[in-house]
């Protein structure tokens, strides 16, 4: 069982700590009650431990940093994604093999239940409060994306509480529906960004970003899920859709945030505290609180980006590669990014590119991909996101520091974009203050209602959408490039067709990329010439009957009579 201790250490220090928890554990029923969660301090200190959960960078005892999106299919890592290639098609015996936990969401509950001990100032009060709201919502969801179905657990219990032992898995929507209530608890309790003091912190804005992220992901999963076994009967999704756009468009009327200048340099960042555009972040300091990452310290860090990815960007005149005349080509690393939307140069390595700047100034380029025995799997896409090629003299080497977006406004934009578009009542307007906003900061022309240019090429998600939601997923995808949301978009688009049956492929394999690390005579090519990074391993083998949802472990359906397993396990 997972405790409050973890909770009472982090809380005296940033929590901006790194990924492991290294202290011990207790039940949380040895804390006391009446010495605890006296003051606002007390309640801060409890909520901060719960930062160490958001997302970050691998510590540098991992030697290594897989970027986010990386198993899926925009972007490969050293070895294929079990959930897609179907290598983890087994049943848990027990829940230490999986992540079907509920240690989270009863330190959560631990400090709601007992948050009204607190005497003080009451917008500090409030602030910690909304925080706990905020993070019962968020291990919920984490929750809710892997099992669907889930019992709702509105306070603390213990092994005495039958009820709550025993209980059924609630519906999934009834589950988003109490997600949502929390968070509208937290939209009501917390301070807005500019208020707060001591960033990074969950802002009112976090709390309204995350509950249009919350329902776009369940009005989408309804929507492209009814009708199977993983639907909700009797519903689209069009209430959450709704939620969605609104929660986004609150977001959007607050003038809190705006999107930052320059997208190049917007991922490799020491620190986001005077950045319009990055809602919360997790920070690292090696020097003086000794919390490193790993991000910058070998490159290309295991992983690189598919041929899919790279041929999703448009042309500089707005349409796409299979129409445009000003597509030069994907057969040639030196010429791919030219004519092409500023954000795949962003993203992706090509010869000429700035690697480091040394201890002495001296500017290193970037020649051809790495394709050592570390760096197993690679397509020769290798990663500009989230490079940092300045010295760092405290280090010696590259910076440890590298902050982690966790919210940043571009989000809401898009959510705000695909929950109209799914509606059918977007507008040129909505456009224009939405995705446009997004093509304006790398100079792309604008997105047309009406005026769309068909893709030879659509992808084929399994069945066929408006121009208009074909183009938005299509800016999500560039836009959102390796953050961390790809995984999600296929699961809740059900969009299995696009990767089963087929494996990711790289970058075509020409002279400019054949070097000492990879041999033509030892690569494996499709029939056109590019990378097939995993031909030993086969196509994907994605079982749509039952992998969208992970299975409930062996030992809780035998401890629970009352809870089911997922369909097709």
């Amino acid at each position: 069982m997972k405790n409050i201790y973890k909770i009472l250490i982090l809380g005296t220090i940033l929590f901006s700590t790194s990924c492991e928890d290294y202290l011990d554990r207790t039940p949380l029923d040895s804390v006391s009650e009446v010495t605890f969660y006296s003051t606002p301090s007390d309640l801060q200190a409890g909520v901060n431990g719960f930062y160490n959960d958001l997302p970050g960078w691998s510590a540098l005892s991992i030697g290594f940093n897989i970027l986010p999106d990386m198993y899926s299919d925009m972007g490969t890592a050293q070895e294929p994604s079990n959930r897609l290639s179907g290598l983890s098609y087994e049943v848990p015996t027990s829940a230490s093999g999986s992540v079907w936990s509920w240690d989270e969401v009863r330190e959560a509950n631990w400090l709601l239940d007992h948050v009204d001990q607190a005497e003080g100032d009451e917008t500090l009060i409030g602030q910690y409060t909304g925080e706990a709201y905020f993070f019962r919502a968020y291990y919920y969801f984490e929750l809710l994306k892997k099992y669907g179905d889930l019992p709702i657990f509105p306070e603390y219990f213990d092994n005495t509480d039958e009820d709550y032992i025993y209980a059924a898995r609630d519906s999934r929507n009834e589950v988003v529906d109490f997600m949502i209530s929390d968070l509208d608890t937290a939209i009501s309790l917390l301070q807005s960004f500019p208020d707060i003091s001591g960033h990074p912190r969950i802002s009112k804005e976090v709390a309204q970003l995350f509950k249009a992220r919350v329902a776009l992901y369940e009005g989408t999963w309804e929507r492209y899920h009814r009708g199977t076994d993983f639907g909700v009967d009797g519903s689209d999704g069009t209430a959450f859709l709704q939620i969605a756009a609104e929660a986004a468009e609150d977001v959007m009327n607050g003038g809190v945030f705006s999107l930052y200048s320059d997208y190049q340099t917007l991922f490799n960042q020491v620190g986001y505290s005077g950045n319009s555009e990055v809602m919360l972040w997790r920070d690292y300091n090696s020097i003086t609180l000794n919390i490193a990452n790993v991000i910058q310290q070998q490159w290309p860090n295991r992983c690189g980006y598919t041929l899919f990815a790279v041929d999703s960007y448009l042309c500089t005149d707005g349409d796409p590669i299979s129409v445009s005349t000003n597509y030069m080509g994907n057969k040639d690393l030196s010429t791919i990014e030219i004519n092409r939307d500023p954000r795949l140069a962003a993203t992706i390595m090509v010869p000429g590119d700035l690697v480091e700047i040394d201890a002495d100034g001296i500017e290193n380029y970037w020649s051809y991909p790495d394709f050592s025995s570390t760096n197993t799997g690679l397509t020769g896409y290798e990663s500009e996101k989230y490079r940092n090629a300045q010295y760092n003299a405290d280090y010696g080497d590259f910076t440890e520091d590298t902050s982690r977006i966790i919210f940043r406004y571009a989000e809401a934009l898009l959510i705000f974009a695909e929950a109209k578009a799914e509606l059918g009542t977007i507008t040129q307007s909505d456009l224009d203050r939405s995705i446009n906003l997004l093509r304006d900061r790398v100079g792309m022309p604008h997105m047309t209602l009406g005026a769309i240019t068909t893709d030879l090429e659509w992808p084929n998600y399994g069945y066929t959408l408006t121009d208009i939601l074909y183009e938005v997923r299509r800016e999500r995808s560039v836009e959102l490039m390796a953050e961390g949301f790809r995984a999600d978009d296929l699961y809740r688009w059900r969009a299995h067709s696009l990767f089963d049956g087929d494996q990711p492929r790289g970058a075509y394999l020409e002279d400019g990329i054949v070097n000492t690390t990879l041999d033509a005579a030892d690569a494996s090519l499709d029939a056109d010439g590019y990378i097939l990074p995993f031909a030993s391993t086969g196509d994907y083998n994605f079982d749509e009957s039952k992998a969208y949802l992970q299975p409930i472990p062996l030992d809780e359906l035998s401890l629970n009579p009352n809870i089911s397993q997922n369909p097709g396990w």
